[in-house]
């Protein structure tokens, strides 16, 4: 009796194509970000194997939910007080979709929360995980990594840290506010920056004081408490009281700026004509400020880490992500 021709399988398309299985899984499930090319060549080897994908076999051989999970670990109320998580999740969010994931928000700042986060990846209710944190002693960082669910961050989260993260390089966009700034002519420079806690804050205030060089003055250094523009008032009026000659405020995050720029103005002084101001996020409302805030800009948006822990989920190579920034000018400086 003669045995039945063995089917075709996802790794031989893959071989005959000449690509990972991650990319035929890409091109079966109708994936965007795929080059008509490599699209074309997985095409023609599933015709020329007579290869029959079964999408449910696959997925529960892979165990996917195709939910991807973004978790908040700052507190809720910055999702009102700081556009810059906000327009975050809405391009993670929409990135996902139109690849063919659910984002699951969960929120994990109290400590009673983390407990049904890391029941939710430890029950695999989810691929992966990108945490929305930049506090380098989030205790939830090192409980899913345990789990050894694949996850990423939107940012590094410490000094030599091994987690994989996609995020803006704060370091590049200091050293271009700091540099414009100079440029203008400004000489008694001031800075005001986020919290300690946030190691994306510590790049750019350990950048800014670099590109200062000579000109690094502590006196001149204020850190605000949360990103808030209430913090960002009262900051700018602090370090105002205490260096009243400041004529260039570098504020590293958009929504301290806003909040600086307002006490700037209700001292007295002109902006930009008395005190430049150079903001970092490029946040929406940053064109729509009195006046237009010049300020720091990521050159892609930070879904390139949405593509990070999908490669990761497929096991393909990944490499965290600095994304390059690019100075926006507007009135402000």
């Amino acid at each position: 009796m003669s045995r039945s021709p063995r089917r075709p399988t996802i790794n031989d398309v893959a071989a005959t194509a000449g690509v990972s299985k991650g990319t035929v899984s890409r091109v079966l499930n109708g994936k965007d970000w795929i080059s008509p090319d490599t699209r074309a060549a997985v095409h023609a080897a599933v015709d020329s194997l007579g290869y029959i994908p079964n999408g449910n076999a696959q997925n529960l051989a892979r165990e996917r939910t195709n939910c991807i999970a973004l978790v908040f670990s700052e507190p809720t109320l910055l999702l009102a007080q700081n556009a810059i998580f906000a327009t975050v999740l809405e391009r993670l969010t929409d990135e996902l979709t139109a690849r063919g994931y659910s984002a699951v928000l969960m929120f994990a700042h109290q400590e009673q929360q983390r407990p049904h986060v890391l029941d939710q990846v430890q029950r695999r209710h989810v691929d992966g995980v990108i945490m929305l944190t930049g506090n380098a002693d989030d205790p939830l960082i090192p409980m899913l990594s345990e789990t050894g669910i694949p996850m990423v961050t939107t940012g590094p989260v410490r000094r030599g840290s091994t987690l994989l993260y996609s995020g803006v390089d704060d370091a590049m966009g200091s050293t271009q506010a700091i540099e414009h700034l100079l440029s203008l002519g400004r000489s008694r420079i001031g800075i005001i920056t986020g919290p300690v806690l946030s190691y994306g804050s510590e790049l750019r205030l350990s950048a800014a004081r670099d590109a200062l060089g000579a000109l690094d003055d502590p006196s001149r250094i204020e850190v605000a408490a949360q990103f808030t523009a209430a913090e960002g008032y009262e900051s700018a009026r602090t370090v105002l009281a205490r260096r009243p000659d400041l004529d260039g405020l570098y504020v590293a995050s958009d929504v301290l700026a806003q909040g600086a720029m307002a006490y700037v103005r209700e001292s007295g002084r002109r902006i930009p004509q008395d005190v430049a101001i150079v903001g970092f996020d490029n946040i929406s409302t940053a064109e729509t400020l009195d006046p237009p805030l010049t300020t720091i800009a990521p050159t892609q948006t930070d879904t390139s880490v949405v593509t990070l822990i999908l490669d990761l989920i497929d096991g393909l190579p990944v490499q965290s992500i600095d994304v390059p920034t690019r100075l926006v000018r507007r009135e402000s400086a």
